[in-house]
């Protein structure tokens, strides 16, 4: 015998009404709590990603590459760390040769700012052996009060030693150089030494060639 349905009192129906709004609740709070743990897990994930990418700018600014390029005055300087070689052996050794040919090249009517224009090539110390050697060797004396004129020959460099000195790569070469003297009146036979230089590197930003002399010494070769 088929059974009936009975309608629901009304409480009855307010209890049913209750219970499927909870239960409704209930499903929306595990949905949303799906959402939640979802994005949670994006946002640990990007947070990590972020903490690693700040990690790597940090060793970077602190460990920098071999170069990196500076701006100034529009113009894109190549900076290298001073402890390590950033020049050729062949790109040092002529440095030298052509800052002896100039430091020792003069006349007696422009010595002085002949002189005075490679100071920027020079540590103050080397600058101070430079004109040590130029007096000692009596060879400003002559140009000065015999007006006389001073040229050089530098043969090719030969390179001693290499190393880090004071946090700075340095190379020391040395150079025959023969020294003439000629004047209006008499001209002295050619004199010849060894000039050694110790070469570093330094900041372009200050002396744009990157190298300078720290240290000269200029013995006779007889």
């Amino acid at each position: 015998m088929p059974q009936t349905t009975r309608s629901l009192s009304a409480q009855e129906q307010q209890v049913y009404d209750e219970a499927i709004r909870l239960q409704n609740e209930q499903a929306l709070g595990a949905t949303f709590a799906r959402k939640l743990l979802t994005s949670n897990l994006i946002l640990g994930t990007a947070f990590l990603l972020i903490t690693s990418l700040s990690g790597v700018t940090l060793w970077k600014v602190y460990h920098p590459d071999n170069h990196y390029f500076a701006t100034e005055s529009g113009r894109v300087t190549p900076i290298y760390p001073l402890n390590k070689p950033a020049w050729s052996m062949e790109d040092i050794a002529g440095f030298g040769a052509d800052t002896i040919q100039r430091a020792f090249t003069m006349d007696f009517v422009h010595y002085r700012q002949q002189m005075t224009s490679v100071m920027t090539r020079f540590t103050n110390q080397g600058y101070a052996d430079y004109y040590k050697a130029l007096t000692s060797s009596n060879v400003l004396k002559m140009v000065r009060d015999q007006r006389m004129n001073l040229s050089t020959t530098v043969s090719p460099g030969v390179v001693h030693s290499q190393g880090i000195i004071n946090g700075i790569y340095t190379v020391r070469v040395q150079y025959p150089v023969s020294l003439k003297l000629d004047g209006q009146e008499r001209s002295l036979p050619a004199a010849n030494y060894i000039i050694e230089l110790t070469i570093q590197q330094t900041d372009p930003r200050e002396k744009p060639l990157g190298l300078e002399v720290r240290q000269t010494i200029m013995t006779s070769s007889h």
